[in-house]
């Protein structure tokens, strides 16, 4: 399994532990800082976020927050 798969699980992992449902929005640091102490970087885990916007999942927000667009594969 490659890098960006584990984060991509982990970052998955943890948007469904916040319950998101599609267009709701979440500020950045409530996925960030989690992944981090976990031992992700921050590249890491913005490389999977700038995925998941390219495949129109979610969204980037004003005020460093996401949006779910559609529920998570």
């Amino acid at each position: 399994m490659s890098r960006f798969e584990e984060t991509e699980i982990a970052l998955t992992d943890k948007l469904r532990s916040l319950k998101l449902k599609p267009d709701m929005m979440i500020n950045l640091f409530d996925i960030g800082v989690p992944l981090t102490a976990a031992g992700f970087t921050q590249d890491e885990i913005m490389a999977v976020l700038v995925a998941l916007e390219q495949d129109k999942i979610i969204e980037f927000a004003p005020g460093n927050r996401l949006r779910l667009l559609k529920r998570l594969p």
